[in-house]
């Protein structure tokens, strides 16, 4: 037979159960602070590089930032996403910490890869936002630290990244759709080379392109009132993409006003079925 316990058993039992939850709590705290120390001295290991870096090749080439670039990524991949919740807290208030230390001003929503950034390059908001929207690009692309820079450099290079980082969905769909129209101007050129849309007996013109100004008349037809021979790659790459703009600014207006149209035909239905519930209801 279990014998009942007595009050003070009961006070020391809930006092040894306490003791162990604070020290399992104070084990999982401890090392989430070594987490996140281990991590902090591999960036301080990068920030002294950057310094390196910064006082020899920072005018020379893009070699070094690029390299340091992908170890901030590394480690963010490799230790911050892989760690545990408790472990990402850590790093995130000791990162807040030292760099509000440093007399960086920084918010509790910042991004940790551009408080990565920012504590590796020491450097202003804007340059290490910057840096951030690239990791994140990276980040988003799936690109490991090791095929980091080949990326940098076949998107363009930093700016280039950052430019799109920064646009709109909408502007990125836009530009999506000039780059197809592109393709689709270059074919109906191709095709046209065989076929000409007209043939105009006009002589000397010569180079591999030239431009025709041309105005509409009233007989329906177009009237040529000047002309420009060998026109360079640029003018010709600037028209076709014009072209190709033209084609997106057209497609967008057509559904635009295909959106209006059947908007205007929901809104007489729901007229009509109004108006056909007042008969029947009368």
């Amino acid at each position: 037979m279990n014998k009942k316990l007595t009050s003070a058993e009961k006070n020391m039992n809930a006092a040894n159960r306490k003791v162990q939850a604070d020290c399992r709590a104070a084990i999982v705290d401890a090392n989430a602070e070594h987490f996140a120390s281990s991590i902090v001295q591999q960036l301080d290991v990068l920030s002294v590089r950057r310094k390196e870096w910064e006082a020899t090749d920072y005018k020379k080439a893009n070699d070094g930032l690029y390299a340091l670039l992908a170890e901030c990524l590394d480690v963010y991949n490799a230790r911050f996403v892989k760690g545990s919740l408790d472990d990402q807290k850590a790093l995130r208030r000791s990162l807040i910490e030292r760099l509000q230390a440093d007399g960086i001003k920084v918010v509790k929503t910042s991004i940790t890869l551009t408080m990565l950034a920012r504590y590796v390059f020491n450097s202003d908001r804007k340059r290490a936002q910057g840096y951030g929207y690239v990791l994140a690009a990276a980040v988003s692309h799936g690109i490991e630290a090791a095929d980091f820079p080949a990326w940098v450099l076949q998107q363009g290079g930093i700016e280039e990244i950052k430019r799109l980082m920064v646009k709109k969905p909408e502007a990125l769909a836009k530009q999506e759709a000039v780059k197809a129209a592109t393709l689709a101007v270059n074919g109906e050129i191709e095709l046209n080379t065989l076929q000409p849309l007209a043939h105009v007996g006009l002589k000397g013109l010569t180079g591999k392109h030239a431009v025709l100004l041309v105005k509409p008349n009233v007989n329906g037809g177009v009237d040529i009132v000047g002309s420009l021979s060998d026109i360079n790659e640029a003018l010709l790459n600037a028209l076709i993409l014009r072209m190709a703009k033209a084609q997106v600014e057209a497609a967008a207006a057509d559904k635009e006003l295909g959106k209006q149209v059947q908007q205007e035909s929901s809104d007489l239905l729901a007229a009509n079925d109004e108006q056909v519930a007042k008969i029947l209801n009368a």
